[in-house]
């Protein structure tokens, strides 16, 4: 008789061994919902995105009330949603490293009886959730009892340190969480939740500008930025916003240096990368301050030009580069390009021969009703003969006779040229014009100083420009 027992034992420890690279090396996610009380026939599978919501996956029902979303690559880490057809949300659950699991709750309250299967992260995250639930119910019997009470009174102590005591209770529970299961996202996201908390040595201190220095230094301390499970929460928007508005200065050199460095501290995840060049392009694309078009022309220099970022094709690129060659030369302190166009005599008048102390530009349509008033305006600062000040006025119309009967019947009494007779390329390239009017406000060198402004901003400008001098 053959002895087979070493084959038979080889083959029960090959089948252990395959068993277990199975369940360690499970590449893939399985997440069973079961909602009981449901009577949808499907599920959409959705995940924040920044300030977006990005569709997942969808999933039929399985059978009564129970869902199955599977798919053989891993899903980037964050918060998820179960979602109606109809686009109701239904519950948040998170997911992490282990992406086999099951979740079951009712439609009575989808958070407080919900049931984790296999997935310590959803557990821990729905255990908060409860907690936190409790915490807001009892928050709210505190509020209503303190609308009850005069503010100076004892009663009305007690309940606000009853509202403390909650605050920090659960600022309490969640620095547990993060010292008990340091390697769970749910450490993750409630570490980026967490507020710089300046010491009071620092905030009574003598120099009341340590405070904002602190705060400015310690306030990604606890947002991990390379780690891109975070643009799947809606904290990284919130963040980001909170970070620009009150711990950089409104000055685009100072936002550009904010960027640079935000951006640092995401590498070397590329989605992270990517994602926030684009946000900060957004946001700068069309600014809402006069001067920052220079941080969308860092944007594209430093970042577009150099290396490959996200959803960014080879026509998306030139129009970016093109847009930026258009916006360089106009940036504030750059000499305005020079203008040679004919004026009302016939004869060639460059922008270049003026030498006053301010130079304006102004291009105007004699059909513009904005542009009347705006005549009228510079016509009233122009005659007071306050500033040092001459004025380029470019029609953009080509019918002469109409142009010089305009100038009569709206009092011009500077220089007026045509844009359309020129000695020099295009003024709507030059000086990026797309519509009437544009005023451009410039130095005695020609360097510009303001741009796209109103009338009425002028006498401003001009005497901030000259206190500056002094």
């Amino acid at each position: 008789m053959k002895n087979y027992l070493p084959t038979k034992c080889f083959l029960i420890l090959m089948g252990v061994l395959m068993l277990s690279i199975a369940v360690t090396g499970q590449e893939g996610y399985r997440v069973t919902v079961k909602i009981n009380g449901n009577s949808d026939t499907a599920l959409l599978l959705t995940c924040y995105y920044g300030s977006k919501i990005k569709l997942v996956d969808t999933a039929t029902l399985v059978s009564k009330g129970t869902f199955v979303f599977e798919g053989k690559s891993q899903l980037p880490g964050g918060i998820y949603m179960a979602v109606t057809p109809d686009k109701k949300k239904l519950f948040e659950f998170l997911i992490g490293k282990n992406q086999v699991f099951k979740l079951e709750t009712d439609t009575v309250d989808y958070a407080v009886h919900m049931k984790t299967k296999g997935s310590d992260e959803n557990q821990v995250f729905y255990d908060y959730l409860k907690f936190n639930e409790l915490n807001y119910q009892q928050n709210k019997v505190i509020m209503t009892r303190l609308k009850e009470v005069e503010d100076s009174t004892i009663r009305y102590k007690e309940l606000r340190d009853q509202l403390d005591s909650l605050n920090k209770r659960s600022i309490g529970y969640k620095m547990e969480v993060i010292a008990n299961h340091p390697d769970l996202f749910v450490s993750t996201l409630f570490n980026a939740m967490r507020d710089v908390e300046v010491p009071d040595s620092v905030l009574h201190g003598s120099d009341s500008s340590q405070a904002f220095k602190y705060y400015k230094r310690h306030y990604w301390d606890h947002f991990d930025l390379s780690d891109s499970s975070l643009l799947r929460t809606p904290l990284i928007v919130n963040k980001l916003d909170q970070y620009f508005e009150r711990a950089v200065f409104l000055h685009p050199d100072s936002v550009v240096v904010a960027i640079d460095d935000v951006i640092s501290r995401v590498r070397p995840s590329y989605e992270m990368v990517s994602y926030l060049v684009w946000h900060f392009m957004s946001e700068y694309q069309n600014p809402k301050y006069m001067g920052f078009d220079n941080i969308f022309v860092h944007l594209v220099d430093q970042y577009f030009s150099k290396e490959a970022i996200q959803n960014t094709s080879p026509s998306v690129l030139t129009m970016l580069t093109d847009r930026v060659n258009v916006i360089r030369p106009l940036l504030l302190g750059k000499q305005a390009p020079n203008l040679i166009l004919v004026d009302t005599s016939g004869q060639l008048r460059s922008l270049y021969t003026l030498r006053h102390a301010y130079n304006l530009v102004l291009f105007w349509d004699y059909d513009c009703g904005i542009c009347k008033r705006e005549i009228a305006d510079l016509e009233k600062i122009y005659n007071q003969k306050t500033y040092d000040l001459e004025i380029f006025s470019v029609c953009v119309n080509g019918d002469l006779d109409k142009w010089k009967k305009s100038i009569g019947d709206r009092h011009m009494p500077w220089i007026n040229v045509n844009g359309t007779r020129s000695a020099t390329p295009d003024f709507h390239d030059l000086y990026d014009i797309h519509g009437t009017p544009v005023i451009y406000l410039l130095d005695q060198e020609m360097k510009i100083i303001a741009k796209r402004i109103s009338a009425d901003q002028i006498p401003g400008l001009i005497d901030n420009m000259a206190q500056t001098k002094k």
